[in-house]
């Protein structure tokens, strides 16, 4: 069935304009073009003679395009070369221009849009009411123009097919896997247990008032919590109640959670906490745990004087930091629907049976085990009439939109077949369901091209903005009616899943989902944690929600006066007085090296390497992401910037040297000062005069957390550079100037990789007028990042295929 319908699928995604050639260019391209762009100079790499006229060749539209562009804006010909005359100028552009459009247009709604991995887990757990892992089933996602959700890099295979089979029926089985609805519990834990006696004493202390004392990390002795588990899948009340011991500042902890078995594989850290130092307190926290998952509760950065150990001076007379464990207690399974939502879709008014275990009296002890999966039934006094009725509710729901007759009988004949060998109605349904959630209709954005109808933009919106399925609401709306969309639109911002659009569209956008790419070598940055990588994360998604909320203008992506801060990230900063793990808007003081995106230590690690830093990768980074420049890559045969090998002290040396280069000027005179406008950040975002060293420089007097640092300081940082415009800066500050004073250009960018997530596309030539027309008009609103949203939403390129 599936694989019947994939060959019409391909067939779409085939789909193009014809070849059409430009006759009328080319006495321009001989006249001004070609003596460097010939099939013997091919000057950067360009033969202008063999370029194809294709508008399917998305590599050479590419290239006509920038043909366009800088014959446009007089980079071509170059200076030295004969003007063209003004009259032929606007007929090469005209003309270009023109055809270029036609074929963009053409080609722009032939691809479709395949579910993500994300996007598929979020839409089947919502559908279901389950909450599974499926992702890690999934084969990674391709990725094109920074995004994951592109259509054109969402290719689909045989292998996916069979994973998405078996994601499927993992959030089937999910969903179909209790009778009963389960106990609520309340279960009380402390250290203290038979396993953890022969700790207390040796490396642990026991206080006087109960408490558990324990002065490392808990990765041995372990801090597993004993005899702590989720007793079934669902959510659950965390409540940890201790103190800081021998410390003035607050006890930070993370909270993991796994099964803990000798493979860790499935081990999270879920999030970071504190207690405060030597008054008890109790941290409560709701998350979602998987059966059989336990916690471990790892304190953060104690630390203890040189010479010192629990086991050597005895936990009694050891005076470093610990944490005071008092209790830990789990509530749940909280559950707020009952049966789940995918029971009462998959099975209406038929209830679950448990079939008997199978197992031998002497093994009976299995089914007891949370990893033991039970075998169920369910029984129906029609099976027939019940699953024609469920199956188009399901597909209906699956679809995001009415489910006519046609669509569901494929499944009703599934079920008939599969009902008439094993005359179970429960696996007849998981059967029919699994291939309705692996079919294209589920798994595809059907967009036809042109105007979309009220349901597609449902999806589209939804998508969008809350990374999952249309709800109720959304299906039901006119969004064909601008003042209906906007209305949406706001709902969608002011919801909890805004979250989930701010954490999706910044990973692709800032390309925060490199944040763990590398990891920062000890020696040279030993003050990094990782308590430090999630307040980084945090930080930036934080900010871009603070932006969005408060509807704050693009000047202040590009320099803020205030940044999201917890203590951690402070310290980190030197910003004074920030107490506390949450993150909360802080006034910038005065003199202050923070302030807007580029100076977050999350955009500055991903653009960097876990040693050095380079200003070519951040330069790239500040072009791509913040300016909408897409560096071209080196020409064939063109070497990258190597290590110091020529005689060259500094990477600033190395890089005039190969600036030199007549081949490689012309994308570094661009590429290169933004990159070094940064040098003043390291690789975690910590400002620095001086370059660090493992081996070279001035011996450094510094001690973190306790241990003293082996790093040197090398040569003083130089920061100022000139763009290819002729402007110079001095340093951040001064270039945050200059972009400030071409702000347009920012919100243009900002506004194109809004549409390039929304639509799943690449903005193209024939997207240009539009994309200058919503620049245009939030120009007079300051480019507001609320109302650019909105404006994206209403526009032609949103509303359209």
């Amino acid at each position: 069935m599936i694989s019947a319908r994939l060959p019409a699928l391909l067939l779409m995604m085939s789909a193009c304009a014809s070849p059409a050639p430009i006759p009328a260019i080319q006495p321009f391209l001989d006249q001004h073009c070609m003596d460097c762009h010939d099939a013997d100079a091919k000057k950067g790499g360009l033969d202008l003679s063999a370029l194809s006229t294709d508008g399917n060749d998305a590599a050479a539209h590419k290239k006509w395009v920038r043909v366009f562009d800088l014959v446009s804006t007089g980079e071509m010909p170059p200076a030295k070369k004969e003007r063209p005359k003004q009259e032929e100028l606007k007929s090469f552009i005209a003309t270009l221009g023109s055809d270029l459009n036609t074929k963009h247009i053409a080609q722009k709604g032939t691809v479709l849009r395949r579910l993500n991995r994300n996007e598929y887990q979020n839409t089947i757990n919502d559908l279901l009411g389950v909450n599974v892992n499926v992702i890690d089933a999934l084969p990674e996602d391709g990725r094109a123009h920074g995004f994951d959700n592109i259509g054109e890099a969402l290719s689909i295979s045989g292998i996916q097919m069979l994973r998405y089979m078996e994601a499927a029926e993992l959030a089937i089985h999910a969903a179909l896997s209790q009778d009963t609805k389960p106990e609520s519990t309340m279960q009380r834990a402390t250290l203290e247990t038979e396993r953890n006696k022969e700790q207390i004493g040796k490396q642990w202390l026991k206080r006087e008032d109960g408490s558990i004392v324990v002065f490392n990390n808990g990765g041995f002795p372990s801090t597993v919590i004993p005899n702590l588990r989720a007793t079934s899948a669902g959510m659950y009340k965390l409540r940890v109640t201790g103190y800081g011991y021998q410390m003035e500042e607050p006890v930070v902890y993370s909270l993991i959670t796994g099964s803990f078995n000798f493979r860790n594989a499935d081990n999270v850290t879920r999030s970071f906490h504190e207690l405060p130092a030597g008054k008890s307190s109790t941290v409560e926290v709701t998350l979602y745990l998987a059966q059989g998952n336990g916690i471990w509760i790892s304190p953060q950065g104690l630390n203890g004087p040189d010479g010192h150990s629990p086991v050597k001076d005895g936990p009694d007379k050891y005076p470093g930091e610990g944490m005071a464990f008092q209790e830990v207690t789990l509530e749940g399974p909280l559950i707020t629907e009952w049966p789940p939502r995918g029971q009462k879709l998959l099975l209406g008014e038929a209830k679950l049976r448990q079939l008997p275990h199978g197992l031998p009296p002497s093994q009976a002890w299995k089914a007891r085990s949370p990893g033991f999966k039970h075998q169920y039934t369910a029984d129906s006094a029609d099976p027939v009439g019940d699953s024609r009725k469920l199956l188009s509710s399901f597909v209906t729901a699956a679809f995001r939109r009415p489910a006519t007759a046609a669509d569901v009988e494929p499944y009703a004949k599934l079920f008939d077949a599969e009902y008439a060998e094993s005359h179970d109605f429960l696996i007849a349904m998981r059967t029919a369901a699994i291939a309705a959630l692996c079919s294209p209709e589920f798994l595809y954005l059907k967009e036809p091209a042109g105007k979309l109808d009220d349901l597609q933009l449902a999806s589209r919106l939804s998508y969008f903005l809350a990374r999952s399925a249309p709800d109720a609401e959304l299906l039901a709306a006119k969004l064909t009616q601008p003042e209906v969309l906007r209305a949406q639109t706001e709902r969608l911002l002011k919801s909890e899943s805004l979250d989930s659009f701010v954490t999706d569209f910044t990973d692709g956008w800032l390309n925060l989902r490199e944040l763990e790419f590398t990891t920062p070598d000890k020696q040279l940055y030993p003050e990094y944690d990782e308590l430090l990588l999630d307040s980084m994360r945090r930080e930036t998604r934080s900010f871009v929600t603070e932006l969005i909320q408060d509807n704050l203008g693009i000047a202040s992506l590009i320099d803020s006066d205030f940044a999201m801060l917890n203590a951690r990230l402070a310290r980190h900063y030197e910003i004074p007085d920030v107490s506390g793990l949450d993150l909360r808007k802080v006034k910038l003081p005065a003199g202050s090296h923070r302030g807007g995106i580029l100076t977050h230590a999350s955009v500055l690690k991903v653009s960097a390497n876990g040693t050095n830093t380079s200003p070519v990768v951040r330069g790239v980074w500040v072009n791509e992401r913040l300016l909408g420049i897409e560096p071209q890559p080196p020409p064939p045969g063109i070497p990258g910037v190597e290590p110091d090998i020529r005689g060259a002290t500094t990477l600033r040396e190395l890089l005039d040297k190969h600036r030199n280069s007549e081949t490689c000027n012309g994308c570094h005179r661009v590429i290169d000062p933004p990159g070094f406008a940064l040098e003043n950040y390291d690789v975690i975002g910590g400002w620095r005069e001086r370059f660090r060293s493992i081996d070279k420089g001035d011996q450094v007097n510094l001690r973190i957390e306790g241990r003293k640092v082996r790093y040197r300081l090398g040569p003083p940082v130089d920061a100022a550079g000139e763009l290819s415009t002729g402007a110079k800066f001095a340093n951040l500050t001064e270039l945050k100037q200059l972009l400030l004073a071409s702000q347009d250009r920012v919100a243009k960018c900002v506004t194109e990789k809004l549409l390039t997530f929304a639509t799943g596309r690449e903005m193209g030539f024939s997207d240009r007028a539009e994309i200058e027309k919503i620049v245009t008009q939030s120009k007079d609103r300051k480019h507001t990042t609320r109302d650019l949203i909105h404006a994206v939403v209403q526009s032609e390129i949103f509303r359209s295929k």
